[in-house]
């Protein structure tokens, strides 16, 4: 049977996949095209799929089975698997760049096509599997087609080398210095092996292509699919530097590792694979017939002369950075006393941190709000929030805590649109004021948890494979466009078709919909834009993934924060950190890419994501093995910000005590190795909370029985460990920390078993701020560190003195 006959049998198979899916997929975000709720498009997003994706799928599998459908099963099976790979590749990247117009970045658009492979991995062995019972009774030529491989591997990863800042910069961002990289931002010795790993995979790869390719169609796809297989090699070695570095870690962290590492080297194979395989076309014509040492330089001319063309178009379509704003530090610590606040700003680079107007390194370490939160009641007359107010604030000072996260809720702020609710506005300027009365900062977070408060309608029925569920939280019903999508949840309430599909017009802005949220946040800064208590703002906390998963989830999310800091750079009079949050996938999993836009070259951006691993991960709530640890967790955040400093902002673990203890203890000596700082979920939850259940008590920080109304003890251990020893403010930079609480759970507030400090300051303020908890007075020793004083507060002590230089602070 010809190789041509193959191809119905193939693009049959491809189709059913896209229809069957269509039909099957009860949330749209599995299948090749989700199309939940509705099937006839109503904007261009939703038209860009049909239009655009499923032709070239469709056409790119055929072209590739036309070319070698020739092969022997094996053979032929393998390179049908990996032509599909390629084709939805190519095809997602142009519908993005489709969907996103105008003024795409073409560059993070391919790179956000690398979370394509995996599904189109699993999917593409079905029309290489139709390929299996057809006999073609033909072989791939022994000898190769051409005859350049070195010369057409070396040009090819110069191709690679010259594009690092603007292509291949973009993948493997969050690997270690050294390990073999396509980024420049992997340092010299990372660049040059990744290189070398590309280099020697190409020219291996390009030659077994090149035997099997037939035709000038067979040599282009056939080097196009060479470049995608060097790039799986060099994913498969990055992975193997991990073990090495990070050891295998969780039962699922290296899977997990191999599953980002192939689809990345994949993808950038794909990108940078037009070249390699336009170069093996000329080599088959025999437009290339010269010796080697005439032959690479002609090609690095071609290639230059090419990949400059490129870059000019890709720079001139790349988002224009923010305008790098900083304010200038305060003369002296004077503000930072008793009870003021000094304003915030952050510093970025090897050693990036939160420093106050003094240029203190200030770790934040506090609780959740949920009290402002407009919560869905899902049982009548059952409250869904309990009441807030000063007395909060003040026993969570008692706790030597210096932050809140206080959660608040579009729906309220905005219940129509362009008209805000004054008294609500009221009862968070209220908030602010109390914390700061209290020495806390506020980070301003607008809550959503499921999109919007809206259940399942009545009389509603669920596709297969999903349930019913309650309302949440987040925003206004006229800003819920879901477009017929049924209301039912999947594993959870983050992934359901309407809540996708209502994130999906949320980030491609339809109706102005996200216009809305930023013109709120604009707002929201002038209004406390002033306040040095408060600490930074949280533009939407747990952003959902949409239905076009990563475009929507980085590239379209990254847009947002980029509206919402120019939004908030307009509005306020000093520049506040903005905390920015990867989509809700990385408090699922662990791990997700950060979002990308212009927002990072922002000096005053923190890394916020939710470090819940072994906790609320997807693994856990499938009853799967562990797949990122609490300790990895800390490691795959700080190789994400790079150089911005993290922050996070929700953690907390449920379940048996024992186990919970040993987590809680674990997290906070990795909170203590990092020198971060974060806020545990919750402060209080209500028994009417439809994120608590229906359950014996109110699970919070303060446990509420639900029968009788009033509060149990709080968790020992949780106290115990939130509650501990850290500095607030530390002179210069922290370079270690250690805090192990002392005493027993549940017994009299007690000092430190052990707590150590070390800093460097140079200049500027030397004023040292210590929490220490316990009823007896803390005895401190140390060395650059001198006027060491010990101030009685509620709940604790305060240490203070004067650091200078290489400082140590100890505590017994």
């Amino acid at each position: 049977m010809g190789s041509r006959r193959l191809v119905p049998t193939v693009v049959g198979a491809v189709l059913m996949l896209v229809l069957g899916g269509a039909l099957i997929d009860p949330v749209g975000y599995f299948a090749l095209l989700g199309t939940p709720g509705r099937w006839i498009p109503a904007t261009r997003w939703q038209a860009v799929p049909l239009v655009v994706y499923v032709p070239l799928l469709l056409l790119g599998t055929a072209l590739v089975t036309a070319a070698f459908g020739h092969l022997g099963r094996r053979a032929r099976f393998a390179t049908v698997w990996a032509g599909f790979v390629l084709a939805a590749v190519v095809a997602k990247a142009v519908m993005s760049v489709a969907a996103t117009a105008p003024g795409p970045n073409v560059a993070d658009v391919l790179w956000a096509t690398s979370f394509t492979v995996p599904k189109a991995a699993l999917y593409g062995l079905v029309p290489a599997a139709a390929t299996l019972p057809w006999r073609t009774g033909e072989r791939g030529g022994r000898e190769p087609a051409h005859r350049a491989h070195w010369p057409l591997a070396v040009v090819s990863v110069a191709g690679v080398a010259v594009t690092g800042p603007w292509i291949a910069s973009h993948w493997s961002r969050d690997l270690p210095h050294g390990l073999p990289s396509a980024s420049p931002q992997g340092g010299a010795a990372g660049l040059a092996a990744g290189l070398l790993v590309l280099l020697l995979a190409l020219a291996r790869t390009q030659r077994t292509f090149a035997r099997r390719s037939r035709g000038a169609a067979g040599a282009f796809l056939g080097g196009w699919l060479a470049a995608m297989w060097a790039g799986v090699v060099l994913g498969a070695v990055q992975v193997a530097g991990l073990v090495i570095l990070d050891g295998p870690g969780a039962p699922l962290q290296t899977p997990a590792a191999l599953w980002v590492r192939l689809a990345e080297g994949a993808s950038l194979g794909i990108a940078f694979g037009w070249l390699p395989a336009l170069l093996a076309l000329l080599a088959a014509r025999g437009a290339l017939r010269r010796p080697v040492k005439r032959t690479v330089p002609a090609f690095a001319l071609f290639a230059a002369v090419v990949l400059a063309g490129t870059a000019g178009v890709v720079a001139f379509a790349r988002p224009r950075p923010a305008p790098a704003v900083r304010t200038p530090a305060a003369a002296g610590p004077a503000a930072a006393r008793g009870t003021e606040l000094s304003p915030l700003r952050v510093v970025r680079g090897k050693r990036p941190r939160i420093v106050d107007g003094a240029g203190r390194q200030v770790l934040l370490r506090g609780v959740n709000v949920n009290q402002l939160v407009d919560f869905y009641a899902p049982r009548p007359g059952v409250p869904a929030v309990l009441p807030l107010s000063e007395d909060d604030f003040a026993q969570m000072a008692a706790l030597g805590l210096n932050v809140v996260r206080l959660g608040v809720s579009w729906s309220r702020i905005e219940p129509r649109p362009a008209q805000y609710d004054e008294g609500y506005l009221r009862q968070i300027d209220q908030a602010v004021a109390w914390a700061k009365r209290h020495g806390l900062y506020t980070v301003i977070d607008m809550h959503q948890d499921g999109w919007s408060k809206a259940p399942t309608p009545a009389g509603t029925s669920c596709p297969l494979g999903t349930s019913r569920m309650d309302g949440y939280d987040g925003a206004p019903a006229w800003a819920t466009k879901t477009d017929g999508a049924p209301r039912c949840q999947f594993t959870g309430r983050d992934i359901s078709p309407a809540g996708n599909r209502a994130f999906t017009n949320f980030y491609y802005d339809r109706d102005g919909v996200q216009s809305r949220l930023v013109k709120a946040w604009g707002m929201l800064a002038a209004r406390v834009g002033a306040d040095p208590a408060v600490a930074g703002f949280d533009p939407l906390n747990e952003p959902g993934f949409g239905e076009q998963a990563p475009l929507t989830s980085t590239l379209l999310l990254g847009r947002f924060y980029d509206r919402v800091l120019r939004a908030v750079r307009a509005a306020e009079t000093r520049p506040h950190p903005l905390f920015v949050e990867p989509s809700i996938f990385w408090s699922g999993t662990g791990f997700d890419a950060l979002p990308r836009g212009s927002f990072t070259s922002d000096p005053d951006i923190v890394f916020a994501p939710h470090l819940y691993a072994e906790s609320i991960t997807m693994d856990a709530s499938l009853g799967l093995p562990v797949m990122t640890s609490v300790e990895h967790g800390f490691v795959l955040a700080r190789r994400a910000a790079r150089d911005m400093p993290v922050w996070s902002g929700e953690w907390g673990y449920w379940g048996d005590d024992g186990a919970v203890a040993g987590k809680l203890r674990r997290y906070a000596r990795q909170e203590d190795d990092d020198r971060l700082g974060g806020a545990f979920w919750v402060w209080k939850q209500a028994c009417g909370d439809p994120q608590n259940g229906v359950e014996p008590t109110g699970n919070g920080l303060n446990n509420l029985d639900c029968a009788t109304g009033r509060f149990l003890p709080r968790d020992a251990v949780a106290v115990q460990e939130i509650s501990r020893a850290y500095p607030r403010a530390a002179p210069g930079v922290l370079i270690s920390l250690r805090s192990v609480p002392g005493g027993r759970p549940g017994e009299k507030a007690a000092g430190p078993r052990e707590f150590a400090l070390t800093g460097r300051a140079s200049g500027g303020a030397c004023d040292l701020d210590v929490w220490v908890p316990g009823e007896d007075r803390p005895v401190p020793a140390g060395s650059g560190v001198d006027r060491i004083e010990t101030r009685r507060v509620e709940g604790g002590w305060r240490v203070t003195g004067c650091a200078r230089g290489s400082y140590r602070l100890t505590i017994g």
